[in-house]
């Protein structure tokens, strides 16, 4: 089973999972979080026997549109519009803006990286609607333009802490560096203090790619 769409993973992996394995298949899923770069796959074949403490990430292309657009002196209406010009907003680009796809991608990596049950439901979420453009003008000057940023922790209690908002970050430092519909996600681990990943610009393409690598994948394992 190959799929590039979030729900299935979020709402019954286990249960999908536990189906694939049960009829000699696997459950493949690299395109649900950063297109075509590796992620889940990254995990499953060189990271084995790693622990994953918690990792924070860029995982929504419009709202890196709109808040450079914004950047620039321009409205979040006219931010919106250069996104769907670019392709990367819906006609509705609401689950974008209030933090919704950021969610679902926390949530899945969640339930398959780190083993523990996470729904949309338990996490924190603020969108970028309350920013406007002076206030990310100053940011940008100053270094420290501002990002949707998605963050999950396991906590000691072995919970997972986990929110989505708008955090300003340093321009010199990997997530500063991620612009336009780049995106990126940074793990820390227990034997690696830190591993970053950027899909650099993804397109159509680079989604269709994740989805062959997960077909070549299966059939190299005679799954």
């Amino acid at each position: 089973m190959i799929t590039a769409n979030k729900a299935p993973i979020v709402y019954s992996y286990k249960e999908l999972n536990t189906l694939a394995i049960s009829k000699g298949k696997r459950f493949l899923f690299e395109s649900t979080v950063l297109d075509s770069a590796p992620v889940f796959s990254l995990f499953r074949e060189t990271l084995p026997v790693a622990k994953l403490r918690g990792f924070s990430g860029i995982f929504n292309s419009t709202t890196n549109v709109i808040l450079e657009t914004m950047e620039a002196g321009r409205s979040f209406d006219e931010g919106v519009k250069t996104a769907q010009e670019l392709g990367v907003a819906e006609t509705d680009p609401t689950n974008d803006v209030e933090g919704w796809d950021a969610i679902m991608k926390i949530c899945a990596l969640a339930n398959v990286i780190m083993g523990r049950p996470l729904l949309p439901g338990d996490v924190r979420r603020e969108g970028i609607r309350g920013l406007n453009p002076a206030t990310l003008q100053m940011a940008r000057a100053e270094g420290r333009p501002y990002k949707l940023i998605a963050r999950a922790r396991v906590k000691d209690d072995g919970s997972i802490e986990a929110s989505v908002r708008p955090e300003q970050v340093i321009s010199s430092e990997p997530f500063g560096s991620v612009r336009g519909t780049s995106l990126a996600v940074h793990f820390e681990l227990d034997m690696i203090p830190g591993l970053t990943v950027i899909s650099h610009r993804p397109n159509l393409q680079s989604t269709a790619y994740g989805l062959l690598a997960d077909c070549v994948n299966a059939l190299r394992s005679g799954q």
